[in-house]
């Protein structure tokens, strides 16, 4: 029998690879740091679909022949709220990790999340919400209705800057600028400058959909890519390391690829809006500047699906950003077609798979139905004792 073989028939839980890794605090800092990271992720995307199943084991093969638990510590960056849920030991050459379902009522959000991948604008800032304001902003969106803290992610209360958003609408409709012209507004809240990476088309992979995703979950606004976010210059990309019909396609089926939830009924994607603005320097073209107007929109944009697991047939899977946001602000059935039936006890509370129990509402318990089939004063016990007797005569005569 192999030594994995032995693990699984020594433990019940549900058992998921956490693959290979190197362990201890120094020596994982003194790791190549993709592939720490990379090592990081998988241990912690099989932590989260088990938090988010019931629970069971992260099986990780140590790699470091020296490893010392008490000596090196862990030294793995897990999320502070999955540690309440975890236990580790060691067992041979491997190291357990054991994970307890996901709760509810501790964490206020239903589902454990490595990251929501919803984007908002703070100040001049982008930022991903945690967990907790992701929950806030769906509900918000939900019934606008909602009222949070003075500092929480209200779309109404954030009022647009009219002076700025006239200033970035002009630039937007300008002919052409000037090379290492010196714009008039700086970035806000619905304004965000960007500068083209080495790469055209993988820096706008990577940065788009974050600044997309912030601007559409708010009032919408500009990203004007070949601004120095800093000195607020124009320096655009030359023409000779553009190619504006490839980027624009580039372009598109980046913001088309991102997904969005509807609470609405409808099914559209983020809208916007593209130009490239002609960029000289003195008479001659020097280059472009890449501006992008996005649409405030409706309702949820996520940069990309939402990085959250569950178990599906005993392996990970990923949440699509549907399941992800329905779970997320799940509320008990509307049970308006079903009159009879009502709720007995609410387990939203509890883990993530729990669903509230329901009963009919003219059920009876036991005493009542035996009051209905045996009305008056009628004893059981006289019953139970003839039967008694005539079955153990039974039992007597086969004998």
């Amino acid at each position: 029998m192999s030594f994995l073989e032995d693990l699984e028939l020594n433990f019940a839980e549900c058992i998921q690879d956490g693959g290979k890794a190197t362990l201890g605090v120094r020596q994982r800092e003194e790791m190549d740091t993709t592939h720490c990271m990379k090592q990081n992720e998988i241990i912690s995307q099989a932590v989260c679909a088990l938090l988010n199943s019931g629970g069971g084991v992260v099986r990780v093969e140590i790699e470091n022949g020296d490893y010392n638990f008490e000596r090196d510590g862990v030294g793995l960056n897990l999320p502070p709220l999955f540690r309440n849920h975890l236990d580790e030991m060691l067992y041979g050459k491997l190291f357990l990790i054991y994970v307890s379902s996901w709760d509810v009522a501790a964490s206020h959000v239903r589902l454990a999340t490595l990251c929501s991948n919803l984007y908002h604008r703070c100040g001049t800032f982008t930022e991903v919400m945690d967990p907790e304001k992701a929950l806030k902003f769906l509900k918000r969106v939900q019934d606008p209705r909602i009222l949070g803290d003075s500092d929480s992610l209200n779309l109404q209360e954030a009022p647009v800057d009219d002076a700025q958003m006239i200033l970035a609408s002009d630039l937007f409709h300008s002919p052409q600028l000037q090379y290492l012209e010196k714009l008039n507004f700086t970035k806000s809240s619905h304004v965000e400058f960007q500068m083209f990476s080495a790469d055209l088309s993988q820096g706008i992979r990577e940065r788009l959909p974050k600044c997309v995703s912030a601007l559409a979950n708010s009032e919408g606004g500009y990203v004007f890519f070949g601004v120095h976010d800093e000195t607020r210059h124009v320096i655009g990309c030359e023409k000779e390391k553009i190619n504006c019909t490839n980027l624009k396609s580039t372009i598109d089926a980046c913001i088309r690829k991102m997904p969005v939830y509807h609470f609405c009924g409808q099914n559209h994607k983020v809208q916007y809006e593209l130009k490239f603005l002609e960029v000289y320097d003195k008479e001659a073209l020097h280059g472009y500047v890449c501006a992008i107007k996005v649409e405030r929109f409706c309702c949820a944009a996520f940069a990309k699906a939402p990085d959250s697991w569950e178990i599906k047939d005993n392996n990970k899977k990923p949440l699509t950003a549907n399941d992800w946001a329905s779970r997320m602000i799940e509320i008990n059935p509307d049970l308006s077609s079903f009159p009879q039936m009502i709720p007995w006890k609410s387990m939203l509370n509890t883990t993530p798979c729990s669903k509230t129990v329901f009963t009919h509402k003219y059920l009876k318990c036991v005493e009542d139905l035996q009051k209905d089939y045996f009305p008056g004063n009628c004893c059981f016990w006289p019953l139970w004792n003839r039967l008694t007797v005539s079955i153990f005569r039974g039992r007597k005569a086969l004998i």
